[in-house]
């Protein structure tokens, strides 16, 4: 397989207008037939059937049977264009983090709210990668969807630090570019936050397409999925996704 460079796993939590995003609002049941239907809304008739086509020959090509009946995914494409932040937005940020200062305690975390420590399923990482973090996107708006929490916990572990400190610290993890209209910190290899500094919603955040392949690798540590990248035109990708990275289907 070729490896994938290893990129955050999300699982949805509400914030700001979701409107655009392919994903629902909160994590549908594990195997839901309404999720898979969502999932796979945007990819036309014609996608589908290149991609059963494309499949097909990488079975034969590799005598891989498997690859022919593996479970699909669906993603949608999306533009990466990497650019040098905007110093606006740089701006904005920092105006953000500093006034997060003078919001009330945090509130507790969920009771089932998922682990932080390690992903959910062996296919999360090479999934992301292969998909780019279209969900990132909302980050940008969304200012990292950082709390007050998430500053006060580095505060307690640097005393005589101040809040400012803290806002530096965070703006430090800022790239020299980013995908364009994304987060600031979504670089060319994921997230540029270490996973203890990303927020809650970005350390828990998944998209339909990852919940169906956390739903196949639950069942076999030797799972594989499809992905399918649909595109306004068609099929723009696809590739066979594995614990061990993405094998592309499409040249």
């Amino acid at each position: 397989m070729i490896g994938a460079s290893r990129v955050s796993s999300w699982r949805v939590m509400p914030f700001g207008n979701w409107q655009d995003y392919d994903g629902r609002m909160t994590r549908p049941p594990s195997t839901s037939a309404r999720a898979k239907a969502a999932a796979a809304a945007f990819a036309s008739a014609a996608a589908a059937a290149d991609l059963d086509a494309a499949r097909a020959a990488a079975a034969r090509a590799w005598n891989a049977p498997a690859v022919a009946t593996a479970p699909v995914v669906w993603l949608r494409d999306h533009a990466a264009d990497f650019a040098p932040p905007d110093a606006t937005d740089v701006a904005g940020l920092r105006a953000f983090l500093l006034a997060l200062e003078s919001e009330g305690p945090a509130l507790a975390p969920a009771p089932d709210a998922a682990s932080a420590d390690e992903p959910q399923s062996a296919l999360d990482a090479s999934l992301c990668a292969l998909c780019r973090g279209r969900c990132c996107r909302f980050g940008l708006d969304g200012r990292a969807f950082l709390e007050p929490q998430h500053l006060r916990a580095w505060l307690a572990l640097h005393p005589g630090a101040s809040w400012a400190d803290a806002v530096d610290h965070w703006l430090g993890f800022i790239g020299t570019e980013h995908l364009r209209a994304s987060c600031l910190f979504h670089g060319r290899g994921g997230c540029t936050l270490p996973r203890e500094r990303r927020s809650d919603v970005c350390n828990q955040f998944a998209c339909d397409a990852l919940e169906q392949a956390r739903d196949v690798a639950a069942a076999s540590p030797y799972a594989v999925v499809v992905a399918g990248i649909a595109a306004p035109h068609g099929l723009r990708g696809a590739a066979v996704v594995s614990a061990d990275g993405v094998r592309p289907l499409l040249p």
